[in-house]
């Protein structure tokens, strides 16, 4: 029996057994006619809207201003760009985690939405956070995202004195978490049953959302090094250990000699920190071995590909400051690349222009 002569029925199932993820469709759509139609079935019936998940993360480049319907995704893993219907986002701030998306609009208004299935979910508006007309702009509302789905639970960065806050789905206004806080904060992470940060005077604190004080930030350690203008912050199990990675992103001011000149910036390397949670102690990082780090203008994440088609050792970065390419005439989403601990080198992994004051280029996690 030739391959097309394979009846629909038996494709049916062929496909939905091994079409898992987005990257498998060329191959088997590729087969012939019956295949690819089989293929297109399955898209349909077994996955949602715009089709099944990317097998690793990809990069959710600006919006067009020419397109609102439609938004594009570069896939890492075979460097393609990959199109899919969004319509829900446009015209809005946007940033991601878990593979989830949450917008902000100029009403104020903030939704989660899936980027594959388009569900959404309706979250309070954004001035609901206490005092926040009187200091913020919807456009940046919301600086990072946190998406605590067992808990139905949303952590978010907020505001231009970049506070923590939370609403649990289904809530009516955002909850300010104040006590506590000291100073602008970088990054959040959830990770030993806690919400963690690293704010601006490097400092780790510690928050219980789901305990029974959840809007109280507890000191845990800080690191002991000068300021830093850039970092983030994310959790990593080492066999017994529980440790927090703290990420410095270094070189931002560097080639700015002329004040007036904001599209010089540039990163230039980064240090990473580790916090020993069980003896309380710190300890520079030069080797990630398997792990890959993902920062940006999303929640930071790390992921360990045993293929080869994401670097290992590196750390993969878009551009998230707001601060220098907000001053500029075509926004962030300049200053993106892959940066590799072995040899401190950089690399692009993304090659092309994708620019925007709103929401330049970023990280989508695969769900």
């Amino acid at each position: 029996m030739e391959w097309s002569e394979m009846l629909p029925e038996i494709l049916d199932l062929v496909a939905h057994k091994y079409v898992k993820f987005y990257e498998d469709y060329p191959s088997f759509a590729g087969v012939c006619k019956s295949w690819r139609l089989a293929a297109v079935r399955n898209a349909r019936t077994c996955h949602n809207s715009n089709g099944p998940p990317s097998r690793f993360p990809c990069l959710m480049l600006s919006e067009k201003n020419d397109d609102k319907e439609f938004r594009e995704l570069f896939l890492l893993s075979n460097k393609i760009i990959r199109k899919i219907h969004v319509p829900e986002v446009y015209g809005k701030l946007c940033m991601s985690s878990c593979g989830w998306l949450l917008t902000v609009g100029e009403d104020h208004a903030s939704q989660l939405i899936n980027p594959l299935s388009r569900e959404t979910i309706n979250l309070p508006k954004v001035n609901t956070f206490p005092e926040f007309s009187d200091t913020s702009e919807w456009d940046i509302g919301i600086s990072k995202l946190l998406l605590l789905i067992p808990f139905n639970l949303v952590v978010v960065i907020w505001g231009r004195s970049r506070k923590l806050g939370f609403c649990h789905i289904g809530d009516y206004k955002w909850t300010d978490v104040a006590e506590g806080w000291s100073g602008q904060t970088y990054d959040i992470t959830y990770y030993n049953g806690r919400v963690y940060s690293f704010d601006c005077k490097n400092y780790i604190r510690a928050c219980d959302v789901d305990g029974e004080d959840p809007t109280i930030m507890v000191e845990v350690s800080r690191l002991p090094i000068d300021e830093v203008f850039g970092a983030y912050i994310l959790g990593i199990d080492d066999g017994e250990r529980k440790r927090l990675l703290v990420v410095i992103r270094e070189g931002l001011l560097d080639d700015i000699g002329d004040e007036s000149c904001v599209e010089t910036y540039k990163t230039k390397s980064f240090q990473i920190f580790d916090y020993d949670l069980e003896n309380g102690k710190w300890s520079k990082v030069k080797d990630l071995g398997m792990k890959t780090l993902f920062v940006g203008n999303s929640s930071s994440f790390w992921m360990e590909d045993t293929t080869g088609l994401i670097k290992s050792n590196c750390i993969y970065y878009t551009d998230d400051v707001l601060d220098l390419y907000g001053g500029s005439q075509n926004g962030g989403g300049r200053d993106m690349g892959i940066y590799h601990l072995s040899d401190n080198t950089i690399e692009p992994h993304f090659i092309g222009e994708s620019r925007s004051l709103l929401t330049p280029p970023i990280w989508l996690q695969s769900m």
